[in-house]
């Protein structure tokens, strides 16, 4: 099931309160401080029999399956208790927390160790399924206040829902939609609640609102809506897991290969140590086993894990007594991993490198000038390596700069084994050759400000170079991000500073709009803007080459390409005014844009169609964040043109959508990492989520695979960011995978983490039991919100699983029993094969 056809209806409802202390005559706004609202598993703290709940400072909430209580604290130390009670709610409705989260609380009150309660988990939901035929409930927090969900499933009965309050002297409905519970001596105001319904991928408004039946009875009254969709589902945290050694460590970029799922990672460590339970550095047999040296950003490392990330299959320092790092990896069908960056070291491991003859190509004595995304400018050079499928041996690696700084930022490589790079160059005698821009553009004086981007094609194995061009203008340019496609066209991102930069079949003429100036006082001035450069296939000439960006400061950092030749771009944007067609998608929004708010970072993302033979244009572009800053770092596309972006935020109101399911939907504390997924044209989010712990998070590298199982690596130093473990309190009637993370535990200052976060496909499963006197039971469950259309499925045997035209359909009618469909048939001494089949 493809995201797309994921499509739901949704009664959102909630308390606007925050837990907090009862007001007199107004909604409480209190809320929980910095604390995220988080739900406690009862062990009898409670004194209560509710299974689950939640704490303010003036308040409480207690969950049981079929009702829930809160209790108010006044500010004169009054208290008010009220009841909600689902009339008619299923009384063996299954209850559970969800979203398990790393902290346990402990009650140790008394002298008596026996009434002591410790390790008590916490959960950062509720769910109650099938409260109702049909309809399941969720609890959850929502920037710290409580809410809670109806998903009502095809075909079911939202008039069901019936809700009684106890407590309360009168309940009514104000002209705002707000339901109002009136105390004696204050009331409670519960927001108008959401009701829409997904269709074709975007969010379709269902009118509707609160229903008074009787004098302390409510339930909804809803306008009218399709009743044969399904519930959506939720994208999940499959597979999440710290990994790094004693010091720190950045992750700058992930790679997929297609042929077996195993994920690469690229970044740079200090640790000397990487795990004390795991391996003592790097695994046995890697092409360099040690810590070789350097102060400023350590080594680089390329790491290996297989499909589902679970197990390092390899992982290898590469680098020098000096500093090193690796920005870009790619990998190709046979498993070989390219990696780039830079190094200042005079013994980086070369080897096979490319040969001589080029002017100002280095060699392992040689070396003068490189960047640090982190750290800035000191000496140093670009390298391009290409490590085996065992990351035991180097099938190349070779300096690649002249006698000046030089940064490779980003890498690709084509099915014939060709990689391509990217980055910054301050040096004048930079290796060219084939080069549509055969000479450095910049004239400025000014050291560093004095750089031009680079495009580099080497050959297989290292052989040679294919072509090497500049890419600039007279003033500051760096190539940030590279792809290439099938036909191997290849695209170049990155920022500018420069008013002369290469403009060809471009969609957007001038540096910083129509006013074509720029400041002139660095490249993080409010001069620069985006660029995107399509090259045809042998580099010989620009496709189209264009600026990307508003008024103010532009940035672009990643690019992926899909089969029809069209650009993704993503990065961010200080201008109110940068291209945004993407007003109207449900669940998005950009400060800046909306609040011209030049000195706050929002993210965007960019498609930008083929132009070939034609002028390029942009196909759509979304621009989105929320009131700080917001940065996209990573694109990725997968197969049918859904879009993958990854960034890093501080805001608390990033744009959130369709993520009840283990992730996030609030900032966990300083930056989190962000993931948002779009559907083909941007006319509809498939998901927008959080994803971080209490301190800094960034995530930098995205890739994804053909399942949009989406791969997400960065930075973290939250000793509680989420990891994955099989205790997930995930529904019953799911298959999904969730994997054990290999290391659940911060190890370092700074470690770098490996996420999956996957579509959250379901599928039906039968089950066959022994039945008495000789018969036996098939059963599969109900639960149609995870594919409505059963009638579509029908229930065979066959004989002979060699035979596939051999399958009978079953005439028994199903018997629909506790939420499983069930017929039972007779034993035979034959051998029987039963399926679900869908026609």
């Amino acid at each position: 099931m493809t995201p797309q056809a994921k499509q739901f209806l949704t009664v959102l409802a909630g308390f606007g309160l925050g837990l907090s202390a009862l007001a007199a005559s107004a909604q409480t706004t209190t809320a929980l401080g910095n604390v995220p609202l988080f739900f406690e598993a009862n062990s009898g703290q409670a004194g209560s029999p509710a299974r689950f709940l939640a704490r303010g400072s003036d308040a409480q909430f207690l969950i049981a399956p079929t009702e829930a209580q809160f209790v108010l604290r006044k500010s004169a130390g009054e208290i008010a208790t009220v009841r909600m009670q689902f009339i008619g709610a299923n009384a063996q409705a299954q209850i559970s927390g969800d979203a398990e989260l790393p902290g346990k609380i402990n009650y140790l009150t008394g002298n008596n160790p026996a009434q002591w309660r410790s390790g008590i988990p916490t959960f950062a939901k509720v769910r109650v399924a099938e409260i109702y035929p049909g309809v399941g409930l969720i609890y959850y927090g929502n920037r710290r206040q409580l809410e809670y969900d109806f998903d009502i499933t095809p075909g079911a009965n939202p008039n069901a829902v019936a809700i009684h309050f106890d407590g309360v002297e009168k309940i009514s409905v104000n002209v705002r939609g707000e339901l109002d519970l009136e105390l004696n001596g204050g009331e409670i105001l519960q927001p108008k609640p959401v009701i829409y319904q997904m269709a074709g991928g975007e969010r379709k408004k269902i009118s509707g609102g609160y229903k008074i039946l009787d004098a302390r009875t409510v339930g909804f009254a809803i306008g009218n809506y399709d009743s044969s969709l399904p519930l959506v589902i939720d994208p999940i945290l499959s597979y999440s897991t710290y990994f790094g050694g004693t010091l720190g460590e950045t992750a700058w970029a992930v790679a997929v290969n297609t042929n077996d799922g195993s994920v690469y990672i690229a970044g740079q460590t200090f640790s000397k140590q990487f795990y004390t339970n795991g391996p003592p550095s790097s695994t046995p047999g890697a092409y360099q086993t040690n810590f070789q040296g350097g102060a400023l950003t350590g080594d680089a490392f390329v790491a290996r894990f297989d499909s589902p990330g679970t197990n390092l299959m390899y992982l290898t320092y590469l680098g020098g007594s000096a500093d090193d790092a690796a920005f870009g990896v790619a990998v190709d069908g046979s498993g070989d991993a390219y990696v780039c960056g830079f190094t200042d070291s005079t013994n980086f491991p070369v080897t096979n490198s490319i040969p001589g003859g080029i002017p100002g190509l280095k060699n392992s004595t040689n070396i003068s000038g490189a960047f640090s995304k982190s750290y800035g400018f000191y000496p140093g050079d670009a390298f391009v390596a290409e490590l085996n499928p065992g990351g035991s041996n180097l099938i190349y690696s070779t300096y690649l700069g002249g006698s000046s700084v030089d940064s490779a930022n980003s890498i690709a490589v084509d099915a014939a084994g060709d990689a391509y790079v990217t980055g910054l160059t301050y040096s004048t005698n930079f290796p060219v050759t084939n080069a549509v821009q055969s000479h450095f553009a910049f004239t400025n004086s000014a050291y560093f400000n004095n750089a031009n981007a680079f495009v580099t094609e080497i050959a297989s194995n290292g052989s040679g170079i294919v072509f090497s061009t500049y890419l600039g203008g007279t003033n500051f340019d760096e190539g940030e991000g590279i792809a290439v496609d099938a036909s191997n066209f290849i695209y170049v991102t990155g920022f500018t500073d420069s008013t002369n930069f290469p403009n060809t079949n471009s969609f957007q003429k001038y540096l910083n709009g129509s006013t074509n100036v720029d400041s002139g006082i660095s490249p993080y001035s409010l001069g620069s803007d985006a660029f995107v450069t399509k090259y045809f296939p042998t580099g010989s000439n620009y496709v189209y080459s264009t600026y990307l960006g508003g008024t103010n400061s532009d940035f672009a950092y990643s690019i992926a390409c899909d089969t029809s030749g069209n650009a993704y771009v993503a990065g961010l944007s200080t201008s109110p005014n940068f291209p945004n067609t993407a007003t109207n998608v449900p669940g998005l929004y950009s400060f800046v844009a909306t609040n011209n708010q030049f000195l706050t970072t929002n993210a965007f993302l960019t498609k930008i169609t083929n132009g070939v033979g034609t002028t390029a244009g942009i196909a759509y572009s979304a621009f989105f964040g929320g009131y700080v800053n917001d940065t996209a770092y990573g694109v990725a596309v997968d197969p049918a043109g859904n879009a993958f972006v990854v960034g890093t935020t501080f805001s608390t109101n990033f744009p959130v959508y369709n993520n009840l399911g283990l992730l996030s939907g609030t900032n966990s504390g300083g930056s989190d990492v962000f993931v948002t997924a779009f559907n083909t044209n941007a006319s509809a989010l498939l998901y927008s989520t959080y994803l971080g712990g209490y301190n800094n998070d960034s995530g930098y590298g995205i890739a994804v695979d053909a399942n949009d199982n989406a791969y997400i690596v960065g930075e973290t130093s939250s000793t509680n960011f989420p990891t994955t473990t099989l205790s997930t309190n995930l529904p019953i009637y799911t298959n999904f995978p969730i994997y054990n993370a290999q290391w659940p535990h911060l190890n370092g200052t700074n470690d770098t983490f490996l996420a999956i976060i996957s579509p959250g496909q379901f599928h039906l499963s039968l089950s066959i039991t022994p039945a008495p006197t000789n018969k036996v039971t098939l059963t599969w469950p109900e639960f149609p919100e995870f594919e409505p259309d059963l009638s579509a499925y029908k229930l065979e045997s066959n004989t002979n699983l060699l035979i596939t035209t051999n399958w009978m359909t079953l005439t028994n009618t199903p018997v629909l029993t506790n939420g499983l469909h069930a017929v039972t048939l007779p034993s035979t001494n034959n051998d029987l094969f039963f399926r679900l089949h869908k026609f």
